[in-house]
């Protein structure tokens, strides 16, 4: 696996690989009291082969692949998603609403500015490490992204 050290708090952070980029990878923080939170990022694979992104692991939590749907009564539902494949050439955003890194059991607080390492595993490029920024969110869904720091 390849270990990255980001430098310093650049915001708008990316990590530039010859294969792949990993853009803004955040967690959103509404209280330090979450038992839960989540994380979104996007992937952006530079290689002409589809990869897939097959588990993410980190010492913090418990951290799952969620897709959130909403079904046909408007019920928004989550969906546990065991791979996400990220075509060749393309990008996969996770984002509110959607694609999504679900943390459970967190076993301390989350705090703002305190980056979180989040490993992703992809089935040929293997680990990568990325730091995910915790990011102090004042109301609750008024995430979009212009992350304008």
């Amino acid at each position: 696996g390849i270990s990255l050290q980001m430098f310093g708090t650049s915001y708008a952070h990316e990590i530039d690989l010859e294969n792949i980029s990993i853009k803004h990878p955040m967690i959103p923080i509404f209280s330090s009291k979450m038992k839960t939170a989540a994380g979104y990022l996007t992937i952006v694979n530079k290689k002409n082969a589809t990869d897939e992104l097959i588990m993410v692991k980190t010492d913090f939590a418990k951290a799952m692949m969620h897709i959130s749907k909403i079904d046909k009564n408007g019920i928004a539902t989550m969906e546990h998603v065991n791979k996400v494949i990220i075509p060749g050439n393309s990008s996969v955003v996770f984002e509110q609403g959607n694609l999504h890194i679900m943390f459970t059991q967190l076993k301390e607080p989350l705090e703002e500015y305190m980056d979180q390492k989040v490993t992703l595993v992809f089935k040929n490029l293997g680990d990568i490490v990325v730091d995910f920024q915790v990011e102090k969110v004042t109301q609750k869904m008024k995430m979009n992204n212009n992350h304008d720091h």
